[in-house]
């Protein structure tokens, strides 16, 4: 039967900044404002981490316009607010993160402010800041520190304001691979390029570079879709992950997205002998620009077993196996990787034995967003040295991952016969 495809803790946030490799480097980057050769180079541009202080706003900048508070810029902006708050980038300062540097700040700022480069990038979301160059530099209280923002995630001025200066995409109805900047209106006029809608931009927290367990980075999303069928076709980020520009990026976490990048085929085996179930599951990335799932930390289970007429699991005839990237503890080894790339599959092959009440085969396949963190989690807690700050923070984050699993097919097949 066929499915119709539908429309940390420190060491886990120390060994993801190790590899993240988020773009720092100079100012010099781009030769002159709006001017950069490719999309890259304006990604390398835009996203020095952390983002430098804004500084003072300018004379010209009035009410809100001086704020860099998400809450302000949707006074003006309420669609794209609105969206920006359900979202995992809204959040991306979780209890999670924040109760695993909550304590880095005192004793592991940098640590700390690996975690926040992707997390919470602008510089007003430190709490402190490295002062001086080389030897001699000392880890001291950030004066740009805004508390109200600490907590925002990637908030609207990470990607969209530099130096009080605000940059976004081309008007809607402006032509294909138009950019340009103006000077006056509000906030003094907007820096436009098409780059923000390329996936090169994306990539800064979507791709870590150098090395990674067996060759692959822990985070390898942007070379996923790179070596897809869908960066062929021209096919970006933004075309499912911010469709019509909504300030969404949906994910694993939303059951309609990632049902939707899958399907679901089920072939009952007739060949098979008498007091035998057996079938071959099939799922096909159907609908995803990289992997399924991406990333280290959500586990996809795919499960299967017999039931009575009644719908009474029958025992001895459950069959599960799961599609994720193992890792160590350490992250130094790759254990398995049975991810699915775009537009290939995962193949399931059930067999059981086969009472005479066995009247159905029931296939499920279960999404757990969240899998490695919530075994992080748990493992965390049980330790000692916790602030109690960090410890009601994180048992927050255990039970938001506990919450977050949920189905995406849950099928019937008559076996008959």
């Amino acid at each position: 039967m066929k499915r119709p495809r539908r429309p940390l803790v420190r060491a886990a946030l120390f060994a993801a900044a190790m590899f993240s490799g988020i773009f720092i480097l100079s100012a010099n980057a781009a030769a002159a404002e709006g001017k950069w050769r490719s999309a890259r180079e304006f990604a390398e541009a835009h996203w020095r981490t952390p983002v430098p202080p804004m500084g003072e706003a300018p004379a010209s900048h009035k009410g809100r316009e001086r704020s860099l508070l998400p809450a302000d810029c949707g006074s003006c902006h309420p669609d794209q607010y609105k969206q920006w708050r359900t979202t995992l980038h809204g959040g991306a300062m979780s209890p999670g993160v924040y109760g695993q540097t909550a304590d880095m700040w005192d004793d592991n700022p940098g640590g700390a402010q690996g975690c926040n480069q992707c997390h919470a990038p602008l510089a007003e979301q430190q709490k402190k800041s490295l002062r001086g160059r080389g030897p001699l530099a000392a880890w001291g209280n950030n004066p740009a520190h805004l508390k109200k923002l600490e907590m925002a995630g990637l908030a609207c001025a990470a990607c969209h304001v530099r130096s009080w200066r605000v940059h976004g995409p081309p008007k809607k109805d402006a032509e294909a691979g138009a950019g340009g900047a103006t000077t006056s209106g509000e906030h003094g006029g907007v820096l436009r390029t098409p780059f923000f809608e390329r996936s090169e931009f994306c990539m800064g927290c979507h791709q870590h570079t150098g090395g990674g367990p067996n060759g692959k980075a822990i985070q390898n999303t942007y070379n996923e879709w790179r070596e897809s069928i869908w960066a062929k076709e021209g096919v970006q980020c933004q075309k499912c992950h911010m469709p019509k520009r909504a300030h969404l990026w949906r994910g694993i976490h939303d059951k309609e997205m990632t049902q939707g990048a899958v399907t679901l085929d089920v072939e009952l085996d007739k060949t098979a002998p008498a007091g035998i179930a057996a079938a071959r599951i099939v799922i096909k990335n159907t609908g995803a620009g990289h992997y399924f799932p991406t990333y280290i930390t959500p586990a996809v289970d795919v499960i299967a077993w017999l039931e009575d007429k009644s719908g009474r699991p029958l025992p001895g005839t459950r069959q599960i196996e799961t599609i994720e990237r193992k890792l160590s503890a350490d992250f130094s080894r790759e254990i398995y990787d049975k991810r699915i790339p775009p537009q290939q599959s995962f193949v399931m092959n059930y067999r059981r034995g086969r009472s005479v009440s066995a009247a159905r085969l029931r296939v499920r396949v279960h999404v757990r967003p969240d899998a490695f963190y919530l075994g992080f989690f748990k493992a965390t807690l049980a330790g000692r040295g916790l602030s109690k700050k960090a410890r009601q923070l994180l048992e927050e984050a255990k039970r938001r991952a506990e919450n977050s699993p949920f189905n995406i097919f849950d099928d019937r097949i008559e076996l008959g016969g």
